[in-house]
């Protein structure tokens, strides 16, 4: 473990567009970096990639990272992502202006950042890149593009497949939920469409909610389909079930979003495409960036978490679709073409599969809904001899990055001491 005492924060001078060379601009990028486990500038270093949230500096280097920074003596830096948190390139997210948030930007940030981390920090040892997420998809792009600058990576329930129209995650939270918590889901999402034409009672629902701010009605479906895709992602179902398991399964759902809203420090319009129409830069620059965050979604990425195409098999509500999609996309940026996935699939998932790409661990848990558009063993495109997969046994969205406790299962345990196997091979 590391401690806040002995991380060091710096800025970079940042480029802001890698694709052209007579554009001199730069903005301020926020880094930081910890030695107080390594034996010297030629100890191995952990690169811990941020990704659509503020950057924690310290908080980047506790957990299941710190240790494993431990046992090679490594020292750790973490780079926040352009247009997120206090790294903004303009005061205005525009949607000209965000045309720069792409993720080959992001990943020569990293290229840029890491050259001038040897030359001018002396961080020459042996480099290892980590991330969760959104970043763990990166870490495992990094590793493929810039194979000479980082020796493995850590890709920690990275979504490496871009997909629009993935209503497989409805599906999944449908599934890992149970039957009788999912009809309970159900029942909550019906009686909310029930109530789409009596404003004075739908009014007081969204209330229950903390949810009153949002007046377009599928925003208000949409929060509450992402609580319930929330409580499975992030390991809450038992909770989760257990609150709306009741006669009256509505005030229960209530309860988990208002205990959500206060430990995540969010609310239903930063939730919501409705909280991310507005271009002011300092709007975005705590917590998740949800402006940000949308755009990717609407330029590249997709992920639009729609109602699964089977009603019956389906925990949120069907007018959760691409329409619905595609208009928020228009409403929060004038996009008014669907997103096309297959640049980032052609130039980053379709190498991963490679023999040519090698020395990257996938870990993924069972019940995350993300590790569907990652590569496991059950996705089936586990193909390359030179990566490897761990598919962990009912964990959640990048639990192998959390710190150990001594409840871990097995195969928790296992996706954390076979990363430490790997470190050992590639240092």
């Amino acid at each position: 473990m590391t401690d806040s005492t002995s991380t060091v924060a710096g800025t970079f001078d940042q480029k802001l567009d890698h694709a052209n060379a007579s554009d001199t601009r730069t903005f301020k990028q926020r880094y930081w970096t910890d030695n107080s486990n390594a034996q010297g500038n030629d100890s191995p270093v952990i690169f811990v990639l941020c990704g659509e949230a503020e950057c924690g500096g310290a908080a980047e280097f506790t957990g299941a990272i710190g240790d494993h920074a431990k046992k090679i003596h490594a020292n750790l830096i973490t780079l926040e992502h352009r247009y997120y948190g206090k790294t903004q390139p303009f005061d205005k997210m525009t949607t000209e202006n965000l045309k720069y948030l792409t993720t080959e930007n992001a990943l020569e940030d990293a290229a840029a950042f890491e050259t001038f981390a040897v030359s001018q920090l002396h961080f020459t040892g042996k480099w290892v890149v980590v991330g969760g997420s959104y970043p763990g998809s990166l870490a495992a792009y990094y590793r493929l593009k810039y194979p000479n600058l980082v020796v493995g990576a850590l890709a920690s329930s990275g979504p490496v497949l871009a997909k629009s129209n993935f209503e497989d995650y409805d599906h999944h939270v449908f599934q890992v939920a149970g039957s009788d918590c999912a009809a309970q889901i159900k029942t909550v999402v019906a009686q909310i469409e029930g109530l789409l034409n009596d404003p004075v009672a739908l009014l007081a629902v969204k209330k229950l909610f903390q949810a009153d701010t949002l007046t377009d009605n599928v925003d208000f479906l949409y929060l509450v389909a992402d609580m319930g895709g929330l409580a499975v992602q992030y390991g809450y179902k038992d909770q989760f079930c257990k609150l709306i398991a009741g006669p009256n399964p509505i005030d229960g759902y209530a309860t988990f979003t208002k205990q959500i809203f206060q430990s995540w420090g969010m609310t239903a319009l930063s939730d919501s495409v409705a909280g991310a129409v507005d271009t002011d830069t300092s709007l975005y620059t705590t917590g998740v960036g949800n402006r940000q965050w949308f755009y990717q979604s609407c330029t590249e990425y997709g992920y639009f978490q729609n109602a699964y195409h089977i009603p019956a098999e389906s925990a949120r509500s069907q007018m959760i679709n691409p329409a619905y999609h595609q208009n928020a996309c228009k409403r929060m940026f004038g996009i008014e073409t669907p997103v096309d996935t297959s640049t980032v699939n052609k130039n980053f998932y379709e190498p991963l599969l490679n023999e040519s790409t090698s020395r990257i661990l996938f870990t993924n848990g069972s019940n995350d809904p993300w590790s569907l558009l990652s590569i496991t063993v059950p996705n089936g495109n586990a193909t390359n001899p030179n990566t490897t997969v761990y598919l962990v046994d009912g964990a959640s969205h990048c639990d192998d990055l959390r710190p150990a406790t001594p409840t871990d299962s097995t195969s928790l345990q296992g996706a954390r001491a076979l990363f430490d196997e790997l470190l050992g091979q590639w240092l």
